[in-house]
């Protein structure tokens, strides 16, 4: 776990150092909070740690890129939008489903926008749907969650992989 909270430290100098270099800036509410990063003893009974950067959750409206490692199981990288964040970026997002798909990344189809696991029950690879069924279900519901994930077997790439998935998520939203 140790080594968790390690690679997320190192993740939080690269995505800052991303945020730097970006010629279409985060917006300022959401780039003006600090990293968190927080772990846990008990998601399906498995220990967990998460980095939430950049990161804003409201009531009504949500903008964070997660990364998450759960014991056993993976890495993921998650843009989780709701409210009005998701109406601002859906166009952007709808833009590069080639992107996104290219990368392997997954759309949740879940109504509880707070699970991250990949069950069938809660993602579906984008590559095995089309733009079309993509975009009647990002439109359909309140939040957009697109995630990938990274097998523990890349753990020695795992830094790397995830800086890549935030580039991407970045470029699909505009921010690049």
């Amino acid at each position: 776990m140790e080594k968790a909270v390690a690679l997320m430290g190192q993740q939080v100098e690269q995505m800052q150092d991303l945020h730097r270099r970006l010629q279409h800036p985060l917006p300022e509410p959401v780039a003006q909070l600090s990293p968190k990063i927080s772990k846990g003893e008990k998601y399906e009974g498995l220990p967990w740690v998460m980095l939430d950067f950049p990161r804003l959750f409201g009531r009504e409206d949500t903008w964070a890129i997660r990364t998450f490692f759960w014991w056993g199981h993976f890495f993921s990288i998650t843009l989780h939008l709701r409210g009005s964040w998701k109406r601002q970026y859906e166009s952007s997002i709808q833009k590069h489903w080639s992107l996104l798909k290219e990368h392997a990344f997954y759309i949740c189809i879940a109504d509880d926008e707070w699970q991250h696991h990949f069950g069938e029950s809660n993602y579906l690879p984008l590559h095995q749907m089309t733009d079309h069924s993509i975009n009647e279900l990002l439109s359909g519901n309140d939040f957009c969650k697109l995630s990938a994930k990274i097998s523990l077997e890349h753990w020695e790439t795992a830094n790397e992989k995830l800086v890549q998935l935030y580039q991407v998520l970045l470029q699909a939203l505009g921010h690049d």
